[in-house]
Order: structure tokens, then C-alpha cells, then sequence
């Protein structure tokens, strides 16, 4: 009893961060800083966090970064049950009322569900949902960094299904999508900071990447200052972000896409690589091909389109690609962002053939074409920007002093 007494005051901060963003930004509101760990074997990206009283064995937790992700964090039930401070939210509560239309009960346990959107799901994920606080980083324009304790609404599962779809280097993932319930509206519907995320994926698994959350990226150099933007769209059905690219060109020639329409290329942490659909995948290569100056060797799975690169310049052998967004801005990739290197003297062009039936977008851009490159999305002005490589700079996402 005594325990739920203490937890009271969580329950009723709770019920009010639900409520949808609004009023004044307070103009010292924290930034968060959650540091990115690149895994070498899946190449995905993600982030310890600390679950429970920080000072009683906290349960520490490897989440992937979801872009597309409805739940602050989305555990297996088996493991978030281990959290000393983890409480169900039964079905009648205040907090469970509000997270209708799409709220459901489970009889059984008096436990209030949601059906919650994920990248690695093709339909929404039906969860459990679940409060706790996590350990949290704030981030300061002079590097400093504090730890504060933040009370979070998280969701479980229990779909075997489902979870097997899940990475097993990760034991769940943070979302990051445009929700109610998301760790980006959560934070700023409590702290009333800026809906506003900052990427930078490390391209070395020995090396720190960093998401910022809310706010403007405490940087300390001049990256985040020189940005080119472009309009963001946000998925009215599914919350994920997509921007519009007019055209791909390849040493200045122009590969041409599919229908102009708006928000035809997704933005997806959990794709290892760029996704083209079919025919705009085979225009890219035919040109890359043509343009580069290295011999073309047998493929190596999954990629179709691999190169010697025993004695050659790379800098060079390998052409530019030049995304053209909507408002004329161009996302430059260089070579280390289009190159694999699968084996010894061996290099592959990072895409992926998505075939012909791709169903929301013609374009996925993903993790390797992002790596090393400052990215923002700005919620609230409805704005995707980024920066050239910061290789350019002779720095990294994975050096301390961008972080």
C-alpha cells in the first residue's frame, strides 16, 4: 500500500503528459540526449535505457531507434514485469481513458491495451500498456550533461508473431513517430519542449552517435547552423515521416522516379540501407555504373551491384548522388555513404532492389546513407534538414565533441 501511495503523484503526471501539446514553450525546457550505439552485425542503431529507481538495480534495456514508433518504449511483457517500479494501467483509470479511439481491455488482467504503429510491423502492434520511470540525459550547449528521472507510459507485447519480426540484438525499441504516446510527444507534452528530434548516426560500432530531443541541437561546433531543408510530411494514417525527392542524379545526370507525388521517400532507421522500387533501383545502378570507374566484380548478397576496389581512388572512382528535394535543396551522398565493404577489395553500392511492389513510397532512405550526417526533424515547423558529410569536416557522429 505504502508503495502505491508514493506512486500517486506519478499517476496524476501521467494523465496530464497525455494531453495534446499546447501552450507556451517554457524557454529553458531540457534537451535530451540519448546516446546511439551502431550494431555491427544487423547495423542497427540504438540506445541504452535505464528503467526503475536509478538507485535500486535499474533494468537497462537495449531499444532500437523506431522513427515510425507509436510507444515511448515497446518491451516483451516477460521483461518489463522485471522492473521494480513498473505498474499496469488498469482499464478504468484516467490514463487508460485517454488513450481512445483505439483503446481496448484484456479481461483477464484488467489491463488496458493499444493498438500501437511500428516499423517492423506491417499493421499496428496490439500492446499493453504500462507506467515507469526511465533515466533520462539532458544536454547543454557546453556539453554538460545531467541525468534526470522522467515517468513514462510504455506498451508490451506478448505476440510471439510479431516479436520474432523484432532484431534479437534489441530487447525492444524506442518510437519516435508522430503519436500521442511516443517518446517525443510524451517528453514535450511534459516538459513543453520543442517537438523536434536531432540525428546523428555513428558509422563505426566503437563510436557514440547521439538523438536529441526538443529544443535546438546543443552542438557546440557550427554543423547545426549550416543546414538545407526541405518540407517534412507526416503519414496521416501510419505517423511515419516522409519527404518529397524530385530526382536522383548521378555525376549531374538525372535518374528519373516514378509519380510526383507528395511524400513519395520514407525516412527508416530500422532499414540497414536505402530501398528503391524496382525499376527506379535498376536506373540508379545502370547510371552509377556508367559513371564509375571501377571494375564491376560478381555480386554478394543482398546487393547487385559490386565493384574491385584493389588499387583505386576512391575519391576519384566514385561518382556523387545528389537526392533533389522539394525547394531545390540537394542531399549530396559521398562515396562513404554508398559503399559496402563486404570483403577484401570488395565494395557494393549501398541500395536495395524493393522491387516492384513497394506499397506506401518509392524510396526508403535508410541508416548507412545517414550515417556521419547531422539530420533534424522539426515537427512543429513541418521541416526536414541536414547536413553534408561530416567526414567533409574532418569529424564524425561518433567523435565526443559532436555529442
Amino acid at each position: 500500500m505504502a508503495s502505491l501511495i508514493k506512486l500517486f503523484p506519478l499517476f496524476i503526471i501521467l494523465t496530464l503528459q497525455t494531453c495534446l501539446v499546447s501552450g507556451v514553450k517554457k524557454p529553458n525546457s531540457p534537451v535530451f540526449l540519448l546516446p546511439l550505439i551502431k550494431d555491427k552485425a544487423t547495423s542497427l542503431y540504438y540506445t541504452n535505457l535505464n528503467l526503475g529507481n536509478i538507485n535500486h538495480s535499474p533494468l537497462t534495456q537495449s531499444l532500437a531507434i523506431d522513427l515510425g514508433g507509436g510507444s515511448a518504449a515497446l518491451l516483451r511483457c516477460s521483461t518489463v514485469v522485471k522492473s521494480t517500479t513498473y505498474l499496469p494501467i488498469r482499464c478504468n483509470s484516467a490514463v487508460c481513458k485517454q488513450t481512445k479511439p483505439d483503446s481496448f481491455c484484456f479481461n483477464k488482467t484488467n489491463t488496458c491495451g493499444k493498438y500501437v504503429p511500428t516499423s517492423f510491423t506491417e499493421h499496428p502492434l496490439n500492446t499493453l500498456l504500462g507506467t515507469d520511470s526511465v533515466s533520462l540525459l539532458t544536454s547543454k550547449p557546453n556539453g554538460v550533461t545531467n541525468s534526470v528521472h522522467s515517468p513514462l507510459i510504455l506498451s508490451c507485447s506478448n505476440n510471439a508473431n510479431a516479436l520474432r519480426l523484432m532484431p534479437k540484438v534489441v530487447n525492444g525499441t524506442i518510437g519516435l513517430g508522430n503519436s500521442s504516446f511516443s517518446l517525443l510527444s510524451q517528453l514535450a507534452s511534459m516538459h513543453k519542449n520543442r517537438r523536434k528530434l536531432s540525428l546523428c548516426l555513428p558509422s563505426k560500432p566503437a563510436g557514440l552517435g547521439s538523438l536529441h530531443i526538443g529544443g535546438v541541437s546543443p552542438y557546440t561546433n557550427d554543423v547545426s547552423k549550416n543546414l538545407a531543408s526541405t518540407p517534412l510530411v507526416i503519414d496521416q494514417t501510419t505517423r511515419e515521416y516522409f519527404i518529397d525527392v524530385m530526382s536522383i542524379e548521378i555525376a549531374g545526370n538525372v535518374v528519373p522516379l516514378g509519380k510526383k507525388r507528395r511524400g513519395n521517400v520514407m525516412i527508416c532507421t530500422l532499414a540497414p540501407y536505402t530501398v528503391l522500387q524496382g525499376s527506379i533501383y535498376k536506373a540508379l545502378v545502370r547510371e552509377f555504373v556508367s559513371e564509375t570507374k571501377m571494375l564491376r566484380v560478381a555480386n554478394v548478397k543482398p546487393f547487385n551491384a559490386c565493384f574491385s576496389s584493389k588499387g583505386v581512388r576512391a575519391a576519384v572512382a566514385v561518382p556523387v548522388i545528389d537526392l533533389v528535394m522539394n525547394g531545390g535543396a540537394k542531399w549530396r551522398i559521398n562515396r562513404w555513404n554508398l559503399l559496402v565493404k563486404v570483403k577484401r577489395d570488395v565494395v557494393c553500392l549501398g541500395f536495395l532492389d524493393g522491387g516492384v511492389t513497394m506499397k506506401t513510397t518509392e524510396m526508403v532512405i535508410g541508416g548507412f546513407q545517414m550515417e556521419d550526417h547531422l539530420v533534424e526533424l522539426d515537427l512543429e515547423a513541418s521541416e526536414f534538414s541536414f547536413s553534408s558529410s561530416l567526414l567533409l569536416k574532418n569529424t564524425s557522429c561518433g567523435q565526443n565533441r559532436i555529442i
